[in-house]
């Protein structure tokens, strides 16, 4: 299931994939929301009062592939947990590094459990990135299980430029330039692998999200449709459809990658 392209450009990462979900072998669906922004809050130990001083705060871009209901369960448990994470300031790492590992063993729990009942329906790859205040710099790291429910994390983008997941990663790296790549680059191949009908688990809306000034900011993607009639697709909500324009006033206020163009 799945096309996602990480990729550095401009001092900044970038996120964008299908909205493709899959269901065992046959059952296949245009609705997943595969990039998204987590917050995180790290707080020093408590008080004897009850204060809690918070010690660093941020976002993480996450995004997804392998088993659908695998990817919904664990994005939901490190979801939870990471909203309030305790450390000693001084003591305990507080950067990326270590709030990656936290992740990891967060992911490495669930995921065994997940793959036991599902076997090969439970595999998941996820990449997530943020901003490290210790290296001053965003970091990014791929975490994945393996047909013999192996768990292992990685750092990335460290010497590539990109990275590629999801079972539409091989046509995928074939559309793409062997090393730096462009925003142009990494849209139009993902554009490209989800119109060719012979890549059957890979489709949808493209969803984008990038880091500004170190926060993650998903964004919804401007098109045209066949009817010349613009769309704002945030995986499989249009922002800009009549659903949304009702009595009560409330409009997504959401910001757009524009493809008009």
């Amino acid at each position: 299931m799945t096309l996602c392209i990480i990729w550095q450009e401009q001092g900044t990462i970038k996120f964008a994939s299908d909205s493709r979900l899959s269901f065992g072998e046959v059952l296949v669906g245009d609705f997943g929301i595969k990039i998204c922004r987590v917050p995180f809050n790290i707080y020093d130990a408590t008080e004897s009062n009850g204060k809690k001083t918070l010690i660093t705060s941020g976002d993480l871009g996450f995004a997804f592939a392998g088993s659908a209901l695998g990817s919904l369960i664990i994005k939901e448990a490190i979801s939870e947990l990471i909203a309030e994470l305790q450390g000693i300031a001084g003591h305990h790492q507080t950067d990326m590094y270590g709030i990656s590992q936290f992740i990891f063993k967060a992911y490495e729990a669930i995921s065994k459990d997940v793959c036991a009942a599902l076997a090969k329906n439970g595999l998941t790859c996820i990449v997530f990135s943020g901003y490290c205040q210790k290296a001053e710099k965003l970091r990014t790291f791929r975490m994945e299980t393996n047909i013999s429910n192996q768990s292992s994390i990685n750092e990335i983008l460290l010497e590539n430029t990109f990275e590629v997941i999801g079972s539409g990663a091989e046509p995928a790296k074939k559309l793409l330039p062997s090393a730096k790549i462009s925003q142009a680059d990494a849209i139009n191949a993902l554009k490209n692998i989800i119109e060719d009908k012979s890549i059957a688990d890979v489709g949808g809306h493209i969803q984008y999200g990038s880091f500004i000034n170190n926060r993650f900011q998903p964004a919804g993607v401007a098109s045209v449709d066949d009817d010349d009639l613009i769309n704002y697709w945030r995986g499989p909500f249009d922002l800009n459809a009549a659903y949304f324009n009702n009595d009560d006033g409330l409009i997504p206020n959401f910001p757009l990658l524009d493809l008009i163009k």
